[in-house]
């Protein structure tokens, strides 16, 4: 398809009014979420209340990097009992939706275990784990289950920033359950 001098000209201010529209957006969405700063209001801001559009800010859409690591292990392998993170290979990069369900499937799982129940560790949280005795029976209630058998639970504090070179094992606490799964 040829485009005539006309017809490219109109695809070119097009093309460049919806660009111009969608970085206004997201500059107005983006000081909207900022806290205070030398850039204390945009034009129009108070006209255009970008919070009534984005009303959950950029919140919603990450975790505090400070938040400690949840994981279940499973305890004889010493893997991962979930395909975690969700963009690895093995999930489509994110288009199989298995590993979503197991985020659910673990929540459900880790409800049932009291803060009691969880060990202080301050080694790697999968050796702790192989020496830690079975606290109790938890039921998968999941329609589905994928997350079965001896199942660590593990919450581990992230590795600060600064000291993101060295091989470190940063305190955890873990409880060690037996997961009873009801269809599987």
């Amino acid at each position: 398809m040829h485009l005539n001098q006309n017809s490219s000209v109109k695809f070119g201010v097009s093309f460049l009014a919806i660009s111009v529209l969608w970085f206004l957006i997201f500059l107005y969405a983006i000081q909207s979420a900022l806290p205070p700063n030398p850039i204390k209001d945009l034009p129009f801001s108070k006209k255009v209340n970008i919070i009534t559009w984005f009303p959950q800010g950029w919140g919603f859409y990450s975790k505090s990097p400070r938040d400690s690591y949840f994981s279940l292990v499973d305890v004889k392998s010493g893997e991962l009992a979930a395909t975690w993170p969700n963009n690895l290979p093995e999930n489509y990069f994110g288009l199989k939706r298995y590993g979503r369900s197991q985020g659910i499937e673990s929540g459900l799982i880790s409800a049932q275990v009291p803060e009691t129940s969880m060990e202080e560790c301050n080694e790697d949280p999968t050796k702790c784990l192989k020496k830690s005795k079975v606290k109790m029976e938890v039921k998968n209630e999941s329609p589905n289950p994928t997350i079965c058998g001896d199942i660590g639970i593990v919450n581990q504090q992230p590795v600060p920033w600064a000291w993101s070179k060295r091989k470190l094992d940063m305190p955890s606490k873990i409880a060690r359950v037996n997961v009873t799964c009801s269809k599987k």
